[in-house]
């Protein structure tokens, strides 16, 4: 016995023809499937079992037709480099620099825990007993994490995990199983509604990020403009690929109108990453800029140059000399901050040079982002003073004593 469920399309014949093409056969398949399955009924013809089998090879799911709608609204991604790896060990090549956060096994819940580039707020997954998971979230105060309390908006009844937080502390990247996925766990993003506390209702990113397979761990690096996600699609047991691409300021759809089938296909399983490249020279200097940002990862953080001045009398070179366990944490939060804050500066700079020689229409494309990216840097700002300050009171405090 088998239970079909019907679809009815509806699509404007002004749409391109491989698009229409690709409805009537999903359609025709269906159609297929349900007069096979009625013939089966009634006893007609001969080799009942090879029928079934035939049935059961031509049944079109949710999932494949989740694919194919997919497919119309696939992203263009620039994917640089990409390296296979062993499942447990797959943090280990992506390179995320300080100033964005830190990935943390997570063996006990078989899972990650993201802590932001301030080093005071994390996020991570837990399960209960009877194997229900969901995302959690804790601050660190006065060098002690809270309780975790639960993502709200995050459904907790498809196993949420392998988050992430953007810079902004507003994008949320996590990756879940469910009827919204396309199989296994697929990439979801959110946005944290800071007035109410909550996250907005997730969104599957989409092709070619989240595939059949299982698809997770998406991390962006804005700063150096630079992203990774896993996949274990097309790789044996116990093993994922690690793709590295370059995140797009604006996102930007393949125009699948101008493609054949088999080629839009190969853009969706990734088949060939130098198919992403606009050319040569752009991979070569992300490449470039990739191994300027692990260089710069790799080194051991150095004290500030021109000191940190603690009274008339005290300045202070490194992290090492604070006397305050509070006062040191903060500082080195603070130093953080400050390198994010000048890499955010150089880029509103850029994005004013760029608005500057735009024609009208990207202007006003540009306009909200820029105000945005303004207030955003003026708010990290304040609290940059409003941290010096606080460094400076904890440690005359802790000196006095």
């Amino acid at each position: 016995m088998f239970q079909i469920k019907y679809c009815i399309f509806v699509f404007s014949l002004q749409r391109h023809d491989m698009k229409i093409l690709r409805i009537l056969l999903i359609t025709t398949l269906l159609f297929t499937v349900s007069t096979t399955v009625d013939a089966q009924k009634k006893g007609k013809g001969k080799g009942k079992a090879a029928i079934k089998q035939k049935v059961e090879k031509m049944v079109v799911t949710e999932k494949d037709l989740m694919f194919e709608n997919m497919l119309e609204s696939m992203q263009r991604v620039f994917i640089i480099d990409s390296v296979v790896v062993d499942k447990g060990r797959f943090l280990d090549h992506i390179p995320l620099p300080a100033e964005c956060g830190k990935l943390i096994y997570d063996n006990e819940q078989n899972g990650i825990v993201y802590v932001n580039g301030f080093g005071n707020k994390s996020y991570y997954s837990v399960a209960d007993s009877i194997g229900n998971a969901a995302i959690y979230t804790a601050d660190k105060l006065d060098g002690q994490w809270t309780t975790g309390q639960t993502a709200t908006g995050i459904d907790a009844g498809n196993a949420p995990n392998y988050p992430f937080m953007m810079a902004d502390g507003v994008t949320f990247y996590f990756a879940q199983k469910g009827e919204d996925s396309l199989g296994g766990y697929d990439i979801f993003v959110t946005r944290y509604d800071g007035e109410t506390g909550e996250f907005l209702k997730p969104n599957n990113i989409g092709l070619p990020f989240n595939s059949k397979a299982n698809d997770y761990m998406y991390v962006e690096d804005e700063l150096d403009s630079l992203g990774w996600f896993a996949t274990d699609r097309n790789q044996p047991e116990g093993k994922v690929c690690v793709y590295t691409f370059v995140p797009s300021r604006n996102r930007m759809n393949i125009d699948t109108e101008k493609m054949g089938d088999e080629e839009i296909r190969n853009w969706a399983n990734i088949a060939s990453i130098s198919a992403t490249w606009p050319n040569k020279k752009a991979r070569g200097e992300a490449l470039k800029r990739l191994a300027k940002m692990k260089e710069r990862t790799n080194r051991k953080q150095t004290p500030a140059q021109t000191g940190f001045v603690i009274n008339d009398a005290t300045v202070y070179r490194s992290s090492a000399e604070f006397k305050s366990a509070a006062a040191r944490n903060l500082f080195e939060q603070w130093i953080l901050a400050k390198d994010i804050s000048e890499k955010e500066e150089a880029r509103l700079e850029n994005m004013r040079d760029e608005y500057s020689k735009a024609n009208p229409s990207k202007r006003k494309a540009m306009a909200a982002t820029i105000l945005e990216k303004e207030k955003s840097l003026e708010k990290m700002n304040v609290q940059i003073k409003a941290d010096e300050k606080k460094i400076r009171n904890l440690e005359n405090e802790s000196l006095i004593k």
